[in-house]
């Protein structure tokens, strides 16, 4: 092939790209069999007034989306009728996020709406051309899943604010939360509270606190046991307040050890911010010499532990922990992203649902009780 036939080639090739990209409203309307005017009616957002046939509507829409007419260009009242949501999660393999996800899925099924699913690994680029998705296929909405603020880095927030779908984040959002955004979340301050009231109700008094920073709950959660504690004249002894990770357990034993070895008494209950620190607390306690729950009982967060692969093998002692309410995530995030699509000028809500105490043999009365309250 000379050099003239492959500029020939690339210039045609640039030229098919560049039409595609730009589809005008005569091509939608050759396509459809309808005057531009209709087609312009339709993807303007025509008045109920003018008469326009449901079918016309469903026609051009889906000729639209075929030549790739990006649905920005198209207002948000007909996006609800392509009936479609993107989910979007860091991980695929993130279990407890698959159990919400499967609520979501099954109470937008049941609404008539499919599913759609994409993963950012963490991304934020990733997640800028997931966005970029949702608007060439006419997303009527999206759910989002996410660790890190990958889905709301400065652009690719003005990106999805400008795209104008409904979004609602579930678990961990970004702070302060964008004014377009729902969340649906466990209460995670109230979850705190009920854990600290549980073992306080048992005559524990010398309680600690194992924090993480990777942790987003992890404040409120906190503020909730503190606030608790206050209310009975005590509170969290800083000496035996921790930050620990997910390599949790090898610096578990260090932090153990350290309190052992200091003149207070070695605390009666321990509560750790989720259950991946939980277990591994366990585990370390038990290696040390410690009995479970007679010389310390052991309270977490999310009832989780099916994240935790080593758990099964290594610990015979279940965790006392606050139990998420998947189901009722799913739904409330199911119901206030349906009630954005139905209604655009639906002010986004902050949903906080309560979590379940799930006592099991982790947590009993210390061998000391003091007066209970």
């Amino acid at each position: 092939m000379d050099k003239k036939t492959k500029k020939t080639k690339k210039k045609l090739m640039k030229i098919s790209s560049s039409n595609k990209k730009n589809v005008r409203l005569i091509d939608i309307a050759e396509r459809v069999g309808v005057a531009v005017s209709t087609v312009s009616r339709v993807l303007s957002g025509a008045p109920n007034n003018v008469k326009l046939t449901d079918k016309t509507k469903k026609k051009v829409l889906a000729v639209a989306t075929e030549l790739g007419y990006a649905s920005f260009h198209i207002p948000i009242k007909h996006h609800k009728g392509i009936r479609s949501i993107m989910v979007v999660s860091y991980d695929p393999g993130e279990i407890f996020y698959q159990k919400i996800i499967s609520a979501i899925e099954r109470m937008l099924r049941s609404k008539g709406y499919a599913c759609y699913f994409s993963y950012t690994e963490g991304n934020p680029k990733q997640a800028s051309e997931l966005i970029d998705a949702m608007g060439e296929r006419f997303t009527s909405g999206c759910v989002v899943f996410q660790r890190e603020d990958e889905v709301f880095s400065k652009y690719n927030k003005l990106k999805l604010k400008n795209l104008g779908i409904p979004c609602v984040v579930v678990d961990h959002h970004p702070e302060p939360c964008p004014t377009f955004v729902s969340t649906v979340e466990l209460d995670h301050e109230r979850a705190g509270y009920d854990v600290a009231s549980y073992l306080l109700r048992l005559g524990h008094r010398d309680i600690a606190f194992l924090e993480s920073p990777s942790s987003s709950s992890c404040p409120e959660r906190k503020k909730g046991v503190e606030k608790r504690l206050a209310e009975a004249g005590l509170e969290l002894n800083p000496k035996f307040i921790a930050e620990v990770d997910y390599q949790a357990r090898f610096k578990l034993f260090d932090i153990f050890k350290s309190w052992r070895q200091k003149k207070e008494f070695f605390p009666t209950a321990i509560v750790a911010v989720h259950d991946l620190i939980g277990y591994a607390a366990l585990n370390v306690l038990e290696n040390m010499g410690f009995s479970i729950p007679e010389d310390v009982s052991i309270a977490s967060f999310d009832d989780r532990v099916e994240m935790v692969p080593w758990v099964h093998e290594n610990i015979k002692i279940p965790l006392t922990s606050i139990r998420q309410p998947i189901e009722a995530i799913g739904k409330a995030a199911g119901n206030e992203l349906i009630a954005r699509i139905n209604n655009t000028e639906r002010v986004p809500e902050h949903i906080r649902l309560k979590g379940e105490l799930i006592i099991r043999n982790s947590t009993a009365k210390p061998k000391q009780v003091s007066k209970k309250l």
